[in-house]
């Protein structure tokens, strides 16, 4: 029996050893999965604002295997992210992804890999099932729809410009014109309101090529805004009385007349209109110191509203966010969309008065705060004031510049951007703590005028001779410039379009930044 035992146990020795001919068989070859996609490409279109989209496909496999069958995907993940799980339902997969938000504009391309696999590590890929997917995002710019680009007026551009592409893509004189305001703009069209001796009225462009898309004249009457857009309209901001002035309302797709919508002033300028959503915000009043809400379906006077500080009365522009309206006049008062309630008003302990006309409006930051310029008379008179951040929550002045500033300012990506004469300079503010970063020396002979915008690596602004780029990047050097001055805008086509200032011109410039 023990040498039965023996031989039993040394042939099972041999069995576990590899010593017999059976242990070296072949593993059975992995099976061809063949996976067709019910799309091999799609494209998307989104927008600066909200870059997210969708992106999906089916993958579907022909053959069998007993063992795992795991789907795998491979690609850019600052671009996409899975948007769930891929769904299995048979021998078909769904798969479906979703651009990142906050993607800056521009067209992207790329590949999205599908495989199927016998392990979570897709160390062994069955043959036959890899397929590629191909997508194209395009983020399109926003809209240049207000003073300062949005109903923020930060000026920023989510988006990045290489300066060896820039060239001049036209130019366009207005022959009736003394004076051009700054402009609007949508998809590409470019709206700009003009005035001469003979009346005033507002043309809209073709922002490929400067002609002219349609005209609709205001007749001589006192003073017109700059227009706003929003949605299918445009308005314009009219002075012809002291009561009952108009905000004209005009189609922008054929230049038709929509509706007047009124409110009072006396012989005042304006700033451009504030538009969001369905709604426009206008800062005037017969004595000033009043913001208007108007349904702009309807045109009715939603709202009338009473600032606290009283020291402006024209000139000024609120900002707006998905609650509230932001409203400067010595004071920052914080108003409730829905009803016009003001629910903050915050003391500036540093304005200085210096006449009833302010220039521009609040610029809505990334901190909860509001920054403005601290003092009236610059829609007048070329002076400058220092710059003061408001704490919304906290309800106080967060900070003041120890310098004082002369444009439109710009704000990006935690810096404040503002030009300043006294000074001589271009100064990069963090938002944070009103504390100068770097600086650009402004050159010899030449002032500051119209605005300042910003991008991811390049600030534009303009003296009165030149319009300037300046990268963000050390040492900030000045990377191009075109003899053209003027307020800025930046088209959706990625136009950049010069208005000259009031009174030094009646041609419109538009340089193709790609």
């Amino acid at each position: 029996m023990r040498i039965i035992l023996s031989l039993c146990g040394l042939s099972l020795l041999a069995a576990c050893s590899g010593g017999s001919d059976s242990g070296n068989v072949a593993p059975p070859p992995t099976p061809t999965l063949a996976v067709t996609l019910d799309r091999t490409a799609q494209t998307q279109v989104a927008s600066e604002a909200d870059s997210q989209t969708s992106f999906s496909f089916v993958a579907t496999y022909s053959g069998s295997s007993d063992r795992p069958v795991l789907p795998k995907l491979n690609f850019d993940t600052t671009v996409l992210a899975q948007d769930g799980d891929i769904v299995r339902s048979g021998n078909s997969f769904q798969v479906k992804l979703k651009s990142l938000d906050k993607l800056s504009a521009t067209t992207r391309s790329g590949d999205v890999t599908f495989r199927l696999c016998l392990d979570d590590g897709c160390a062994q890929v069955y043959p036959g099932s890899t397929q590629t997917f191909r997508y194209t995002l395009d983020v399109k710019l926003l809209d240049w729809v207000t003073f300062q680009r949005t109903a923020s007026h930060t000026a920023y551009i989510n988006a990045s410009f290489d300066p060896a592409r820039f060239s001049k893509a036209w130019d366009k004189s207005f022959s009736r014109a003394t004076t051009l305001k700054p402009v609007a703009t949508k998809g590409e069209q470019v709206f700009v309101t003009w005035a001469g001796a003979t009346g005033q009225g507002v043309v809209a462009l073709d922002s490929a090529t400067g002609a002219d898309r349609w005209t609709y004249d205001f007749g001589p009457i006192y003073s017109t805004s700059g227009p706003s857009v929003t949605g299918d309209q445009l308005q314009v901001v009219t002075m012809s009385s002291s009561s009952d002035n108009r905000i004209v309302t005009i189609d922008t797709g054929n230049g038709q007349f929509v509706r007047n919508m009124l409110f009072a002033s006396q012989w005042s300028i304006f700033a451009q209109p504030t538009a969001m959503d369905r709604e426009l915000f206008l800062a005037s009043g017969y004595y000033g110191n009043t913001v208007y809400s108007y349904d702009l379906d309807n045109g009715t006077k939603r709202w009338e509203v009473q600032g606290s500080a009283g020291k402006v009365w024209d000139g000024a522009t609120v900002a707006a966010d998905s609650q509230y309206v932001y409203y400067y006049s010595g004071a920052l008062d914080v108003f409730r969309r829905s009803d016009g309630v003001r629910v903050k008003s915050i003391d500036d302990p540093h304005w200085v008065w210096n006449g009833y006309t302010y220039a521009g409006g609040p610029i809505l930051g990334s901190r909860a705060n509001a920054i403005t310029y601290s003092g009236t008379g610059m829609g007048v008179y070329d002076i400058s004031f220092p710059l003061v951040s408001f704490d919304i929550a906290g309800e106080r002045v967060a900070w003041r510049t120890a310098g004082t500033y002369s444009t439109a300012p710009a704000l990006g990506n935690g810096l404040l951007f503002a030009a300043s004469n006294p000074s001589g300079r271009l100064d990069a503010i963090g938002e944070d703590d009103g504390v100068i970063r770097w600086s650009w020396p402004l050159p010899a002979g030449e002032t500051f005028v119209g605005n300042v915008l910003v991008t991811n690596n390049l600030v534009f602004f303009s003296t009165n001779a030149k319009v300037y780029a300046v990268s963000l990047t050390a040492p900030y050097a000045t990377v191009w410039s075109a003899a053209t001055p003027g307020h800025l805008a930046l088209t959706q086509d990625a136009k950049l379009v010069v208005t000259p200032v009031s009174g030094t011109g009646a041609v419109i410039t538009a340089y193709a930044l790609r």
